[in-house]
């Protein structure tokens, strides 16, 4: 089996070290998702509620 290298390092080992930086970007991004639905859940039930029957 071939072993790829990237600058004399495993692809596998820049791999690993790439998502390990960016798993905290990337959490940070989710939380902002997820805090941006509830705003929006949020507003809709306050405009469903405000609404005349």
């Amino acid at each position: 089996m071939i072993a790829f290298h990237i600058a004399g390092l495993p692809v596998e080992e820049i791999l690993l070290a790439a998502v390990a930086a960016a798993s905290p970007v990337i959490a940070l991004i989710g939380w902002e998702v997820s805090s941006r639905v509830k705003r929006f859940k949020a507003f809709v039930r306050r405009r469903a509620a405000d609404q005349p029957p």
